[in-house]
């Protein structure tokens, strides 16, 4: 299965997850590695876009296109509830959901539904299941938004 990142491009070779978990994230708390991708490359964008600050045009991107053992995705059964005022008691829930996924050591990957695009996943990797050692980085590629993003 072939999955997509895209990050700064001093960190794209690492598939650790440690931004995730020096930070926390939607699917893992502070202090849980996880490393966070796409089931495809446009998605992969926007997770990126919707936490840029306004006014930055970042210039230093990378996209990997990583591949994973095909037998070690699992996907999430359970609802995502997107409350348009608030979404702390969904991301509380869904990372409480992610810590015990990673606990579990069940799978390397497991497909979530994307907020951002409904019918869209994403693909965590728990970098400490033993199948971690799989990944491969398939291929790496400069990464630009283009400008159009950025005018308002």
């Amino acid at each position: 299965m072939l999955v997509y990142r895209i990050a700064k491009d001093r960190y794209i070779r690492d598939l650790t997850g440690t931004g995730a978990k020096l930070y926390g994230g939607r699917w893992n708390p502070k202090g849980y590695a996880m490393l966070y991708t796409s089931e495809n490359k446009s998605l992969a964008a926007l997770e990126v876009l919707v936490h840029l600050s306004p006014g930055t045009v970042p210039d230093d991107l990378t996209i990997a296109t990583l591949r994973l053992p095909d037998d070690e995705l699992r996907s999430y059964e359970g609802e995502v509830l997107v409350s348009p005022g608030s979404r702390e008691p969904e991301h509380r829930f869904l990372a409480q959901a992610g810590k015990a996924w990673l606990d579990s050591r069940a799978c390397l990957a497991w497909k979530v539904p994307s907020v951002l695009i409904p019918g869209e996943h994403n693909i965590l990797i728990n970098p400490l299941h033993p199948a971690a050692n799989d990944i491969s980085i398939e291929m790496l590629e400069p990464f630009t938004f283009d400008e159009r993003f950025f005018i308002r």
